[in-house]
């Protein structure tokens, strides 16, 4: 009976305890996730802003070879998978990749659409727009970032540029980093939050189960063994009065056996009464 009561007792504690830790594990993981992910983009726009600051100076003096140095040791920068700058027609002008100089830019990829995703180009791009994930050629997770390198005031007044002050984005900068390091960082989350869950688990169950073997199984078997035993005892020895429920049960156990004794002896009396007043008679 005990085990079948603490088979029933603790199984849906434990089942209600790991879907909850489990719950609130897997939501806990999604929002960090998440959260990792927005911090790795909004450092991937900045060092993209980075870039294009430190080009500024070679652009407004058209010096080809200074920027072409500028975007090659950036781009030999450890995580740095690609980096590039595509003019407004799409043609890739400057490159980590020399390779690639020179090649038109797809305006339909992930990249380019949400510039081109309209009839006419957008002149602003959202934040969400500019980022991207991907997996490259060679299998590795890349996080993008698209920025948009603006015709200011002092690009189409300078005399070596052409650019006319009513054409707003002059091209864009793309650069994409190893997501490997976020990669590895959550796989360290992960785990954490697993090995956190099994012992709040083993903590939670364990805990529940000695508190309820403290206060109701061990009073129970005792409850069990007195009112299996056919001899009278002390019901005080046996059950301590802090047992709530199961104290008061076992008193009204005491009282219910107490009249029983009661009335088996006040029986036993009238029979032996019986039984003297019928050997009175017959020896009359």
């Amino acid at each position: 009976m005990l085990q079948s009561i603490a088979t029933r007792t603790i199984v849906p504690v434990g089942l209600a305890v790991t879907g909850f830790v489990a719950i609130c594990c897997l939501s806990l993981y999604s929002i960090m996730k998440q959260d990792m992910i927005d911090d790795a983009a909004q450092g991937g726009r900045k060092i993209a802003n980075t870039v294009v600051l430190s080009t500024r100076y070679a652009m407004l003096h058209n010096d080809r070879q200074h920027l072409g140095s500028i975007i090659a040791n950036i781009g030999q920068h450890q995580g740095v998978k690609h980096l590039r700058v595509f003019n407004h027609d799409g043609f890739i002008t400057f490159s980590r990749n020399q390779t690639e100089i020179g090649q038109q830019v797809n305006k339909k990829v992930e990249g380019c659409s949400g510039c081109h995703s309209g009839e006419k180009p957008a002149e602003q791009l959202a934040a969400v727009k500019q980022t991207r994930r991907f997996t490259n050629e060679r299998g590795v997770e890349v996080l993008a970032m698209t920025q948009p390198i603006y015709n200011e005031p002092s690009c189409s007044t300078t005399s070596c540029h052409y650019h006319s002050p009513s054409q707003k984005v002059l091209g864009m900068l793309d650069i994409g980093l190893d997501q490997g390091p976020l990669q590895n960082s959550l796989a360290l989350m992960r785990y954490r939050m697993i090995v956190f869950t099994l012992m709040t688990l083993v903590l939670t169950v364990g805990g529940v189960a000695a508190l309820l073997n403290r206060s109701f199984f061990v009073p129970l078997k005792k409850l069990l063994a007195v009112t299996s035993d056919e001899k009278p005892c002390d019901f005080e020895q046996q059950l301590e009065s802090g047992y709530g429920e199961l104290s008061i049960l076992a008193r009204n156990y005491q009282r219910i056996v107490a009249r029983l004794n009661d009335t088996r002896e006040a029986l036993a009396r009238c029979r032996n009464c019986s039984k003297e007043k019928d050997d009175t008679d017959n020896n009359g």
